[in-house]
């Protein structure tokens, strides 16, 4: 049985569809349609953002009841790297909760593992010399809070392990991770809100170092950035500088058992 339909029916699909009570989509449109309606509101990133934040304050005040001056370091070093964990575990839920995966947030298997340890390995090295030649020409941060390290194995053992869980894996996770790229689909998940992205979270990990005395500040903020560039450039994957933030801070333990800490 043949229908006819009056003519300019097919002119356009809002006509065709209001006269059937259908939608005419392609399935290449069903795709895309698919996908905006379920990637999360940007005031959704803002909320998680705050809430990550608010968390890690709490978890701070709750820490320092019990890590009490002066610091014991073992105790310390262990404790905080339980709650780095926690932290990285809130961040994760936070992620899988408005519908998104974890290589979303750079945490996805890259193309190569050699290539990511090289890059890895090449970037705590030259960090490291880079370090030590300014530090040396008396461009110092003050790092006299580990100035306990200095002679004492067992702390730095357990400050190289926290390197690893506290820098390296738990840094990178927040700030090259979830805040950068939180920030970035904010401002709409363009070119230019990614580069705005990391700008502001190389400030944001500056901001976290302000211990360290304003060209501490000035230092981490700079090594932030640059390293948030480099996940852009590994194509939005963090493993690479995971491993290079953790092996960096790793060996400066290492350096601080043999000379101590510089102190700015």
């Amino acid at each position: 049985m043949w229908v006819r339909f009056p003519p300019g029916t097919f002119k356009d699909n809002a006509n065709f569809e209001s006269r059937l009570g259908i939608r005419c989509m392609s399935p290449a449109m069903d795709r895309i349609e698919a996908i905006g309606s379920a990637r999360p509101r940007r005031w959704r990133y803002l909320i998680d953002v705050i809430v990550l934040v608010a968390v890690t304050f709490l978890l701070d005040a709750v820490l320092g009841a019990f890590i009490t001056a002066p610091i014991n370091w073992e105790k310390g070093f262990v404790l905080d790297a339980i709650g780095k964990i926690l932290l990285v575990a809130i961040g994760c839920g936070l992620v899988l909760l408005r519908g998104e995966r974890l290589a979303d947030i750079g945490l996805k298997r890259p193309d190569s593992w050699t290539r990511a340890f090289v890059i890895g390995v090449g970037l705590a090295a030259i960090v490291f010399v880079a370090m030590y030649i300014s530090e040396k020409a008396g461009f110092r941060r003050d790092l006299s809070k580990f100035k306990d390290v200095q002679g004492n194995l067992e702390l730095a053992v357990l400050g190289v392990f926290y390197a690893l869980i506290g820098a390296g894996f738990y840094e990178e996770f927040t700030f090259r991770g979830f805040l950068m790229q939180g920030l970035a689909m904010m401002f709409g998940g363009s070119r230019s809100a990614w580069i705005v992205a990391c700008i502001a979270q190389g400030a944001l990990f500056g901001l976290a170092h302000a211990y360290q005395n304003p060209l501490g500040i000035a230092i981490t903020g700079t090594l932030g950035v640059l390293m948030g560039l480099l996940v852009l450039a590994s194509g939005r994957n963090l493993w690479p500088v995971i491993i290079g933030h953790g092996l960096f801070d790793a060996s400066r333990f290492v350096l601080f058992y043999f000379q101590g800490p510089p102190t700015g």
